[in-house]
């Protein structure tokens, strides 16, 4: 029987996947785990790899085809195989200028919504299950959606995300026969500049360039826009004496380098000591599931690691079981391998709780926003030296602010602060950690 190769879930809250190319030509002959062809996530463009030995066959996937995630894309086949027998969608393609008529391209084979759908009656809204769950959720009429992402214009949960966030900063319309009260402009999210309304003329300043949302970027914007508006965000902030743990890294610098060739990182003191408080405050190591919340047991660690033109988020799992030194080592590989687009896609997935660090860029302190769909994410600002009062005297210390974002559907104020308080603990009496 041949070997369907389908459109991979890479991503815990993934529910599409856009296509970039094929690594191999129809025809080819293939091997089982060599690399077969790229998909882009939120994270970066992920090679994914062949799951059988044999001829590549029926490939149904072109650049820039946004596929939900499981949707068969191609076939391999062994010795004596055939393709399937599966009737074939029709898809419209583009116009093209020279014909001016519409040609008609085979695509994927519908899924079993899809066919149902098909023989709705004319006028339904063709939406996947997660489309209409969560637009029932946030209250969005999926007639006012336009065209989906998915074939045939079909909405994904992606459309609807966009298109909440589109509604949350628009302002009611006037009840009739009262009087219109003037409507404060939207607060813009931390980071976000506002849009100017369209009566606002914009400078007559000679643009230099425009550049449009794609690939990681646009969809990181997608997600998160979505965090933004559908999680209450609460913040919590708190200075920490990082004394100690600079004459620590002083004490075993010269060790480390040694026996792992590494230098330990302050983000590396800092990524041990949440892994060994986090397990005591499950909530903060914890994902949301629609109306579920799961509680993980082991502490997988993202940490965002900046690229030339977006982020990614390498994994370091189960991080509550790691030495400071292996840390320290684990933790420069996947940074390395991050900046040179080497990572698998498991390195990039599945964390439970991030640490965003700016300090290095002269930042003192900022939130940020939390990467879905955990309820957690820690922002660390840079060290600097400022007065302390010790002891009736004013000494100056190098102290460090931490802020911590919490989606307050999970988590209460009291809980965040007492993971901050634990934390501070940790950081200002390191020495536990070793």
């Amino acid at each position: 029987m041949a070997t369907e190769i389908i459109m991979p879930k890479v991503d815990m809250v993934m529910d599409t996947g856009t296509f970039v190319e094929w690594l191999k030509k129809e025809g080819d002959y293939v091997e089982k785990g060599e690399p077969l062809f790229v998909v882009l996530t939120d994270k970066a463009n992920i090679e994914i790899e062949a799951p059988a030995s044999g001829i590549l066959a029926g490939l149904r996937a072109k650049p820039n085809d946004v596929i939900p995630v499981t949707e068969v894309i191609g076939y391999i086949l062994g010795p004596g195989e055939t393709l399937p027998g599966i009737r074939e969608p029709e898809v419209t393609a583009e116009v093209t200028a020279a014909a001016g008529a519409e040609a008609v391209a085979p695509s994927s084979a519908r899924t079993v919504e899809e066919e149902a759908e098909s023989r709705a009656a004319p006028g339904r809204v063709r939406a996947t299950p997660a489309a209409r769950r969560l637009a029932a959720e946030l209250g969005v009429d999926l007639t006012s959606v336009p065209a989906g992402r998915g074939p045939r214009g079909r909405i994904h949960k992606a459309d609807v995300e966009t298109i909440a966030a589109r509604i949350t900063a628009i302002p009611a319309p006037p009840v009739p026969g009262e009087p219109a009260r003037a409507v404060a402009p939207p607060t813009p999210a931390p980071g976000i500049s506002p849009i100017p309304p369209a009566s606002v003329r914009l400078p007559d300043a000679r643009q230099k360039q425009v550049v449009t949302l794609s690939g990681p970027r646009k969809i990181i914007a997608e997600r998160m826009a979505y965090s933004a508006f559908s999680a209450p965000h609460i913040v919590l902030s708190s200075r920490v004496d990082m004394s100690e743990v600079s004459r620590l890294r002083m004490r075993v610098q010269e060790h480390f380098q040694q026996k792992t060739g590494q230098r330990v990182s302050f983000t590396a003191v800092i990524a041990r000591a949440v892994a060994a408080v986090l397990p005591r405050h499950p909530y903060l190591n914890a994902s949301l599931d629609g109306d579920r919340v799961i509680l993980w047991e082991d502490v997988h660690l993202g940490i965002a690691t900046s690229l030339e033109d977006y982020l990614v988020v390498p994994v370091i799992r189960q991080a509550q079981n790691k030495s400071l030194e292996q840390i320290v080592v684990e933790l420069a590989d996947l940074v390395e391998r991050a900046r040179t687009r080497r990572l698998t896609p498991g390195e990039m997935t599945g964390s439970t709780f991030t640490i965003t660090n700016l300090g290095m860029f002269g930042i003192e302190w900022f939130t940020a926003i939390i990467n879905p769909p955990e309820t957690a994410i820690l922002a660390i600002g840079q060290i600097a030296d400022a007065p302390v009062g010790h002891e009736g005297n004013v000494e100056l210390r190098p102290m460090m602010q931490v802020t911590l974002s919490v989606d307050h559907r999970i988590v209460d104020g009291a809980t965040a602060a007492r993971f901050l308080t634990e934390l501070k603990q940790t950081l200002e009496n390191p020495y536990l950690l070793i």
